[in-house]
Order: structure tokens, then C-alpha cells, then sequence
């Protein structure tokens, strides 16, 4: 069960992206499509501008020149409106730090992000509860974070994607410094997303988790 509100599939999209850094052109003139249920790779040589691209599709970052959009709406407008409904209601994230609170408790970073989609105190437990199983994590609510190994955080954030069901998945080098057991969990849960419909798109520099991907873009 969504903690958010229903939300039809739809591509997400770029056309004639360009970012320059100073002097530095990352990429230009970029014509991309993102479908729904379909898992990407984004690779190539640090520096080239991967989680940039990232960071440009997921409004964390405006491109220099170019258009975002997402079904018929223009992402990249500059409007805070619509980078909030957003990162609300269609965006999942899983960043290479993990983006957790380290003195919080698991329960309590799972339930800032319930109460960001305006979930009722009431269902949050339950969400919580059934979030924590699907990644194996059962009787994890009270630890806290500062004490969980690499894998065990990942597989917290990959939680608080479950929680709320986004519709586009964003993760920038998700198996980075995990052992290879956690690794295969990531990856079958980013497969997971995209089976159930979302636009999965991913960083990375394994080649393991590339050929994962339906479909990799070398930058």
C-alpha cells in the first residue's frame, strides 16, 4: 500500500540538456527518454557528469540550457511549486551517503518521510512495520542509525522509498562500498521499483550493476 496518493505513469524526459561547470562543458544538447517499469544505468569516467544529470532530473540541480519534463509538465520552469509536489509526491531518492539522520532511530527516519506525504500518525507504524520486512529488516524501528553497518543503512533508505511508492526512483552509485550480498539485495529492490512501475534511473561505476540495466547511457 502507496503512502501517496495514486499517480499515472508517465515519461520522464529531456530535451537539448546542457550543464557547463565554469568554463566546462559536462554534456550538451541532450535528447533522453525514461519509461516507466524500465531500469537505467547512467556510466563513464568520473567527472562526466553523472550524478549531475542525476541531480538536473530530480531538480536538485538546474541545467545550464534545455528542458526537463515529466508526462506534459515542464520540471525545469524554476518554480519551488513544482520542485516541492515533486520531491512530494513522484520523486524517491537513494544518494551515495544514504541521507539518513545518524542519531535518529530507523523508525524515526522512516517517519519524516511519512510525514513529508502528510501520513496520519496512526498508519505510520504500520507502513513503518511492513517497509522494514520487505527489506529484511524486521525489529530494526529502535536502532539507531549511527550503529547499523553500510548495507543495513542502504537497506534503510531503500525502506523509505518503499513507504511511499514514488513513481521515479533516482540513485546515485546505490552498491558503492557494500559487500556483494548487499549489493544483490539493492539491485533486486531497484528491479523491484521498476517491475511495479516506476522510472528507475541509477549512477554507476559497476559493471555488475550496469548490466543489470534494461537500457545503460554512457556520458
Amino acid at each position: 500500500m502507496s503512502a501517496a496518493s495514486p499517480i499515472p505513469n508517465k515519461t520522464l524526459a529531456v530535451r537539448g540538456l546542457t550543464k557547463r561547470m565554469g568554463e566546462r562543458v559536462l554534456w550538451s544538447g541532450l535528447n533522453l527518454e525514461f519509461l516507466p517499469g524500465q531500469m537505467t544505468a547512467l556510466t563513464g569516467q568520473s567527472g562526466c557528469g553523472k550524478t549531475t544529470l542525476l541531480n538536473v532530473l530530480g531538480l536538485l540541480e538546474r541545467p545550464t540550457g534545455g528542458v526537463v519534463t515529466y508526462g506534459t509538465r515542464v520540471l525545469t520552469d524554476g518554480s519551488p511549486r513544482t520542485r516541492r509536489l515533486m520531491h512530494r509526491n513522484v520523486m524517491g531518492f537513494m544518494f551515495q551517503n544514504y541521507a539518513l539522520v545518524e542519531q535518529w532511530t530507523v523508525a524515526q527516519n522512516l517517519q519524516l518521510a511519512l510525514r513529508c506525504v502528510g501520513v496520519a500518525a496512526s498508519e505510520r507504524r504500520r507502513l513503518i512495520r511492513r517497509a522494514l520486512h520487505v527489506v529484511h529488516l524486521d525489529g530494526y524501528d529502535k536502532r539507531l542509525v549511527y550503529t547499523l553497518s553500510g548495507g543495513e543503512q542502504q537497506r534503510v533508505a531503500i525502506a523509505r522509498i518503499v513507504i511511499r511508492s514514488p513513481r521515479i526512483v533516482l540513485a546515485d552509485e546505490p552498491t558503492a562500498a557494500l559487500d556483494a550480498d548487499n549489493r544483490t539485495v539493492v539491485m533486486h529492490h531497484l528491479r523491484r521499483f521498476a517491475d511495479d512501475g516506476a522510472i528507475v534511473i541509477y549512477t554507476t561505476h559497476n559493471e555488475e550493476d550496469a548490466a543489470d540495466a534494461d537500457r545503460i547511457i554512457k556520458l
